[in-house]
């Protein structure tokens, strides 16, 4: 399918993502970033931003820092900018994420909010490829995807509900790509939205050399009486 093809259906989505707003999968995506990190002068990459409504979720938390936010679609990236005009800090594009150079650099999160399985994966290596020239050794990728055997369900039960690509990017694909570019995967979550384990929740980040960190060496006096009472009960329940 041609690029201008694929926008050309977005551009036709967007009212349709105005309507929806800010669901529950994307405030939950949103407490994750809280959780993982984001702060009011954290820069973020936020690839696929559709018509803005994750943007603006993202805004209410990065007031002083930098939120780059790009699209595919012409009209979503109109209408995101409309409805975020006042917000100084937020820069919009319109471009190809797969090869998408940003204006700024040293982010600490790049999100890719159920993006990829609508980006062809014959395109994935170069995707891959391109956001580990992005990030830094401080860049957490954070990618969130619907499971794909989710997908392949709706394929076969309820095909009018999948948009012009959406495929079942499975967990393999992914870590064979990370692996050819250097990066690897930190943190993996199955978990569910509207359906039991409907979604995949993932953190990803350059590759570091091994350091020996000696946990007990962070902890304070309570949270080591805490770790050492612990082990001895986890250790008589397989007496």
């Amino acid at each position: 399918m041609k690029q201008n093809e694929i926008s050309e259906f977005y551009d036709e989505y967007v009212q349709r993502q105005l309507k929806i707003g800010a669901n529950e999968r994307l405030i939950s995506l949103y407490k994750r970033l809280l959780n993982g990190g984001l702060n009011a002068d954290s820069k973020v990459l936020e690839l696929g931003c559709g018509v803005g409504i994750f943007t603006k979720l993202l805004s209410k938390k990065v007031t002083n820092g930098i939120i780059e936010a790009v699209d595919l679609s012409e009209k979503s990236i109109a209408v995101a900018r409309q409805e975020l005009k006042d917000k100084k800090n937020i820069h919009f594009d319109v471009a190809d994420v797969v090869k998408y150079q940003p204006k700024n650099d040293g982010f600490e999160m790049i999100t890719l909010m159920d993006v990829i399985e609508h980006i062809p994966l014959e395109h994935h290596e170069e995707l891959f490829g391109n956001l580990a020239r992005i990030a830094t050794d401080k860049t957490n990728i954070l990618i969130n995807i619907p499971n794909p055997q989710y997908i392949g369900y709706a394929r076969i039960n309820h095909p009018e509900s999948l948009q012009v690509i959406d495929q079942e990017v499975e967990l393999f694909s992914i870590m064979k790509h990370l692996e050819m570019h250097s990066l690897e995967l930190v943190y993996f979550e199955k978990y569910g939205i509207w359906e039991e384990e409907d979604y995949h929740f993932m953190v990803i980040r350059k590759k570091r050399p091994f350091e020996l960190k000696h946990l007990s060496d962070k902890r304070n006096l309570s949270e080591k009486i805490f770790h050492k009472v612990s082990g001895k009960i986890d250790a008589a329940k397989y007496r």
